[in-house]
């Protein structure tokens, strides 16, 4: 079956990007399921419990490359900035090491995702019990950041350079590299186990690239039993859906002793600190019940009563704004059958009502044989007043007559064939009782002329079939019909009329 090409090219010009891209228009909902941690592409990992940065404190690894374009804030992006602290940004600039509120700081990245965002690091803490000239501690309090292979230390009680090599939660015993120097008891350790990892599941265009942090606590010089774990997630943007952000927790274990409560960032910022959508549990300290902020530094809070669920997800989505389209292609309507003689694509696109009339979204639709109708999903347009394009591969470009209402997130209807004043200039063509945009703008020059009318001959006199362009009515043969139409608009010279 033949398609009708929307071309479409979105413009942004840096001046108007604030217009167009706000995250505080995304939706949000939440929704509690089950956390799968993954194994995948190691981005940071911690190699010792103290020294800087491997240890996970205040670092900013990136950019990474994304496996597809993700679309946030209405922008596309092709990779993200990992910050420590719990979050990724977006945009050539990478935040700051020590940017412990990634919503509210007024830094220059083009956007942020925070899970937690406050001062982390990669470190886990517990207690236990250490016999001198043993490798092996007992009585180990917590498991939850115990990883075989991880650097361990606990003042002078376990020599440098020690690492885990084994550990036994029934027994309650962690076996190490090296003999413990003295004899201790609820000796404070210290177990380099943070990490930061990366995978990408699923088939085009369906595919998710999950960010996960597992193994963080908050930074306190002596930490113990925190133990921070969750993942953010963005799924692949298609022609009519836009890219979600999940944000799924895992453990998220904050200890009473030394600090009770922990208090973190949670949600986006857009292109700058004025333009935020987050939540708080300030009020509810519930998660499962939280709110939006009323700042862009408002925070949610972690303690050992107040913390999500393992598998509480967090999602926000950008609004596609829908615009119901009605227009016919000339040629492509038949008289006979009151149809168009087939389906066929058409490209669609949202300008500026003021001079140079510049692009503020554009997409593609399949126009119905017998509703006339597309439905056009934009992602990047907010509520306003914009002219409509309408682009056919073989036809003349086609605006509105006016500005046309739309409403950002929301459904617009715009009917072309109902009069010749739906069309800028009143250029369309009535056939029947249906007004039509003009047929054999084979070349896409903005007229029909003699280069069109050669072109459309050639093939006709060839008896050229299928889908090519110079098939101006869409039955899939070029013939003395084609040329007829195109003869008569280059007669009439018949070109684009704009604004």
């Amino acid at each position: 079956m033949k398609k009708l090409i929307i071309y479409f090219t979105v413009l942004f010009l840096c001046s108007n990007l604030n217009l167009f891209a706000q995250v505080v228009s995304y939706s949000f909902r939440d929704s509690t399921g089950i956390y799968n941690e993954i194994n995948g592409d190691t981005l940071a990992i911690a190699t010792h419990t103290s020294q800087d940065p491997g240890n996970l404190n205040d670092v900013t690894y990136g950019p990474f490359a994304l496996p597809y374009i993700f679309t946030f804030n209405c922008i596309d992006y092709t990779s993200y900035f990992v910050n420590t602290n719990g979050y990724i940004t977006f945009g050539t600039t990478a935040p700051a090491l020590a940017n412990y509120g990634p919503i509210s700081s007024s830094e220059v990245y083009e956007g942020a995702i925070s899970a937690f965002g406050l001062n982390l690091i990669g470190v886990f803490g517990t207690t236990a019990n250490t016999s001198t000239s043993s490798p092996v501690l007992t009585n180990v309090t917590n498991f939850k950041g115990v990883v075989v292979g991880a650097h361990i230390t606990a003042a002078t009680a376990i020599p440098a350079d020690t690492y885990i090599l084994a550990f036994n939660t029934t027994a309650g015993t962690i076996t190490m590299s090296k003999a413990a120097a003295i004899p201790t008891t609820n000796l404070v350790i210290q177990i380099a186990s943070g990490s930061i990892i990366s995978k990408t599941e699923g088939i085009s265009p369906n595919r998710v690239h999950t960010i996960q942090f597992k193994n963080f606590r908050q930074y306190i010089i002596i930490g113990t039993d925190d133990n921070f774990n969750f993942q953010i997630k963005l799924f692949e943007s298609t022609m009519t859906r836009s890219g979600e952000i999940h944000i799924v927790y895992g453990n998220m274990d904050k200890n009473t002793i030394p600090v009770p409560i922990a208090t973190g960032q949670v949600g986006l910022r857009g292109l700058d600190n004025t333009d935020w959508n987050n939540r708080t549990n300030s009020a509810t300290l519930n998660w499962a019940t939280s709110t939006p902020g009323l700042s862009n530094a408002a925070t949610s809070v972690l303690s050992s009563i107040v913390f999500p669920v393992s598998g509480l997800t967090y999602i926000w989505n950008p609004q596609n704004t829908t615009v119901n389209i009605t227009v016919i292609p000339q040629g492509f309507y038949n008289l006979s059958t009151l149809k168009l003689n087939k389906r066929d694509t058409v490209t669609a696109y949202l300008r500026n009502t003021s001079s140079p009339f510049s692009i503020v979204d554009s997409t593609k639709a399949v126009i119905d044989s017998i509703t006339f109708t597309g439905s056009f999903y934009f992602k990047y347009c907010s509520s306003g007043t914009y002219y409509i394009e309408i682009k056919h591969r073989n036809s003349i470009e086609t605006w509105s007559s006016s500005g046309v209402v739309i409403n950002g997130g929301g459904v617009t209807n715009y009917n072309f064939t109902t009069a010749a004043s739906k069309a800028y200039g009143n250029n369309m063509i009535l056939k029947g009782t249906k007004y039509c945009i003009y047929s054999g703008d084979v070349n896409q020059d903005g007229i029909i002329d003699a280069t069109d009318l050669s072109e459309v001959d050639n093939d006709a006199a060839n008896s050229l079939s299928g889908y090519v362009r110079t098939d101006v009515t869409g039955d899939d043969f070029v013939d003395a019909e084609d040329v007829s139409i195109i003869d008569n608009n280059a007669y009439n010279s018949v070109s684009v009329i704009r604004p």
